[in-house]
């Protein structure tokens, strides 16, 4: 009894792991998550943002053609007023102003931070985790926390 018992074992946690990676495949990498009014979002055709999070709470976001993110990827276009306190802070935002434009073939990596407001110049590349809280110019590499250019792109 106890063989069939680890070969049922055995078949279930293959069949229930083959059904998880599929699932997780098909479904978690290519969801994104948008936070505010839709219509403030604007992604060309040809992006990839694969399951990026976008807070549109205060300004808009333009991703332009052939721009393509990482995974985990975060544009926030929200703040909040530090000087106030409780309730206050939580629902004081400003609610425009702080727009996002990642331009023309930009590629953005895993786990970076877009901080509006900021404008990601056309072909520059974002490393794997930065934070981006400025302008970047394009054709260039930026990299860290807060980022900075690193190298620019012949």
């Amino acid at each position: 009894m106890l063989w069939l018992k680890r070969k049922l074992n055995s078949f279930f946690h293959h069949y229930l792991d083959a059904y998880l990676k599929e699932y997780l495949k098909k479904n978690l990498p290519t969801q994104c998550l948008i936070f505010g009014d839709e219509s403030r979002l604007e992604i060309a055709k040809t992006a990839i943002i694969n399951n990026a999070l976008f807070n549109l709470s205060s300004g808009k976001i333009i991703v332009e053609d052939h721009v393509f993110f990482g995974h985990n990827v975060t544009l926030l276009t929200g703040t909040h007023d530090y000087n106030k306190f409780d309730r206050e802070r939580q629902i004081s935002y400003p609610e425009s102003g702080r727009d996002i434009v990642i331009e023309r073939g930009a590629w953005i990596a895993s786990n970076a931070i877009i901080l509006a407001p900021c404008r990601v110049g056309k072909h520059s590349v974002v490393a794997a985790g930065a934070l981006i809280n400025k302008d970047v110019p394009p054709f260039t590499v930026v990299a860290g926390v807060p980022a900075k250019v690193i190298k620019e792109i012949q």
